[in-house]
């Protein structure tokens, strides 16, 4: 039983300062209170506090037992976002219009995941993890699965850990106590000139900074660089080797920007023609994961939870070329139009028309995996590989068994994570035509 309440105030105004200049000025302020279970079925983890089971730091917390906390993490009360706009004539001028805006928006606080988080203690479940990631298995089948006690247990803690050295059982995910709420800043800037014959062109820059983005759990039980070497890759190495993983849930600190430019061109429909056409070129780079089936999507954003700088590259959507053009036009034959408006022919040749839409745009990027972790590090995410040159090779080069120089890449050393950075490479682009032939047919 969670619940949560959405806080939210604005103040706008559109000034007219002359017949050539127009304001619009807001500021809105909005929150999410954290969200809170009725019943305070909610877990917690101190970082610091020593666990009394395995001497080590790192406790499971519940919400109002012992005096913890009941609000999973504080509220942000400092989410301002202010507003402002204008659409200005240059020097009277009638055929000519600079626009231009600014924002800050907030995004909700579990834009990436459900809010049934952190119930740890208040379900029955085990996680049986290898201790050293895979040479010894948690359980054998034949022995059967380990039995799991449902008896309730106790809250406080000692709860989930074991002695280290011992076989793990519990993972825990938790929601960092400084949660703060995703923002974006979005502005563009742009002048517009009208042409003759009712045809426009735009040139605009547009641009958006988000920070503090909801992001995939990560996990934060991963040996320290300075530890890992070896003989140090078991579960008794990791941060906190009581349990089998602990996790931060939905942790705000992806970051992304993009910044475009885009010339756009319009001729409005008359004397049967109308064109929209438009190329943008931009720039988009991100931390975060995207989802979906992109091509560059690797299934985890993150490999070294302790170098998040590695983590940040081109986007899974950045595309740097995009054209586009759609245009319709009416043959000029036929009732009501130029030619043969009265003609028998008209039946047969008249109310004919063409369109069209081109897409032409540039590949999205795409990241080399490998196919073993050899990091031994019980790492926050897959391993990249390393990377000796730049592997793009010359459109000429291309080919499908080849599209990419393939040795310029090689599995890292063991203990280390790879130098090569995320979305390197980029895939061929795409050139769409559509065309269709049209005809209007009156039915009297």
């Amino acid at each position: 039983d969670r619940s949560s309440w959405y806080l939210a105030g604005f103040v706008q105004d559109d000034w007219t300062v002359t017949k050539d200049l127009t304001l619009n000025l807001g500021l809105r302020f909005e929150t999410d209170t954290p969200i809170v279970d009725a019943n305070n079925r909610m877990n917690s983890f101190d970082l610091a506090a020593t666990n009394p089971v395995s001497g080590t730091p790192g406790v499971v917390k519940f919400a109002g037992v012992n005096g913890w906390r009941t609000k999973p993490y504080d509220t942000d009360w400092n989410n301002f976002g202010p507003r402002f706009g204008f659409a200005w004539k240059p020097f009277g001028q009638e055929k000519t219009v600079l626009r231009g805006g600014y924002g800050v928006f907030y995004a909700h606080p579990f834009d990436h995941g459900a809010p049934t988080s952190a119930s740890l203690g208040f379900e029955i479940s085990a996680a049986l993890n290898t201790p050293d990631q895979g040479i010894t298995a948690p359980f054998y089948l034949k022995d059967g699965v380990p039995g799991l006690s449902l008896t309730k247990p106790e809250l406080n803690d000692s709860y989930g850990a074991v002695a280290v050295g011992r076989s793990t059982t519990t993972a825990v995910t938790f929601y960092e106590p400084y949660r703060r709420t995703g923002y974006a800043q979005q502005f563009n800037l742009g002048i517009q000139r009208e042409l003759p014959g009712q045809m426009v062109v735009e040139l605009s820059y547009l641009g958006n900074l988000s920070r503090k983005l909801p992001s995939s759990n990560i996990s934060i039980n991963q040996i320290r660089p300075e530890v890992l070497g070896p003989g140090r890759t078991t579960q008794a190495y990791r941060p906190f080797p009581q349990f089998s993983n602990v996790s931060i849930a939905l942790p705000a600190f992806g970051v992304s920007s993009y910044h475009g430019g885009v010339l756009r061109f319009e001729k409005r429909f008359a004397k049967g023609l109308n064109i929209v056409s438009t190329y943008t070129w931009s720039k988009y780079l991100n931390n975060v994961d995207e989802g979906g089936s992109t091509l560059g999507n690797q299934g985890d954003q993150y490999s070294n939870y302790y170098n998040r700088r590695a983590d940040w590259g081109p986007s899974e959507n950045d595309i740097p070329h995009r054209f586009t053009f759609s245009s319709v036009y009416e043959l000029p034959f036929g009732t009501g139009r130029a030619h043969l408006a009265t003609h028998p022919s008209r039946y047969l040749l008249g109310e004919w028309g063409i369109g069209s839409v081109v897409t032409l745009q540039s590949g999205p990027p795409f990241t080399v995996g490998t196919q073993v972790n050899t990091t031994n590090a019980f790492s926050a995410g897959g391993l990249r590989a390393d990377v000796l040159r730049n592997p793009n090779l010359p459109k000429d080069q291309r080919t499908l068994a080849r599209w990419f120089d393939t040795d310029a890449f090689q599995q890292p050393a063991i203990y280390t994570f790879g130098n090569q950075g995320v979305n390197l490479l980029r895939s061929d682009g795409t050139t769409q035509f559509d065309f269709s032939v049209l005809r209007n047919v009156h039915i009297t």
